[in-house]
């Protein structure tokens, strides 16, 4: 199967978490750009590490809001659990 970017988007959502056995976890962006970013806990701050599958954007402020969006779903979604 050939990778189609826009047959991708259609069939997945743009997010998921993941969590790893050793107290781990990701954020899945599956919509182009593709990152695993990885939530990084400092005392009572929380970011996320991506880890690019495409070329991360050359735009800083796009990059920004991608970031911001990857805290908005988890933030979101642990409230919902």
């Amino acid at each position: 199967m050939v990778f189609d970017p826009e047959s991708w988007e259609s069939k997945f959502p743009k997010f998921v978490i993941g969590d790893s056995p050793g107290e781990r976890t990701f954020v899945i962006h599956l919509h182009h750009p593709r990152f695993v970013a990885e939530l990084i806990e400092d005392g009572e701050d929380e970011t996320f590490e991506p880890s690019w599958i495409d070329e991360p954007p050359n735009d800083v402020s796009y990059l920004a809001r991608l970031m911001r969006e990857t805290g908005d779903f988890y933030t979101e979604e642990i409230e919902r659990e």
